[in-house]
């Protein structure tokens, strides 16, 4: 099985897992947590998988920030090195198998003035 197919099998994979929901704030709907816990999950086995060489200490440190915080600290992770790219492009496979909106995701790259 070629590289990219693994990948997007293992991706699949880890998308379709189920979980339970964890009790849940009154100002966060169920559905907000089961994305973040099914992210949190899907981060944790694709880094074991690609593999932390290569992988940039602020993409990951920013997506322990972003899963720390509920998911809902918006975008603020820039992916930089060849690795967090292929890292950040398999996440965002995942989400979106899992059924969030492109939006839940926390990449992008802002440029300074």
């Amino acid at each position: 099985m070629s590289g990219h197919r693994f990948v997007l099998s293992l991706v699949t994979a880890v998308a379709m897992l189920p979980t339970p929901v964890p009790a849940q704030e009154s100002s966060t709907d169920a559905w907000t947590v089961e994305k973040c816990v099914r992210y949190d999950r899907a981060f944790d086995e694709l880094l074991d998988f690609v593999g932390p060489e290569g992988v940039t200490a602020d993409f990951v440190s920013g997506n322990r920030k972003f899963i720390s915080d509920g998911c809902s600290s918006g975008a603020d992770v820039c992916p930089v090195s060849d690795k967090d790219i292929e890292l950040a492009n398999a996440l965002t496979i995942a989400a979106m198998g899992f059924g969030t909106a492109s939006s839940f995701l926390p990449f992008v790259c802002r440029s300074t003035p």
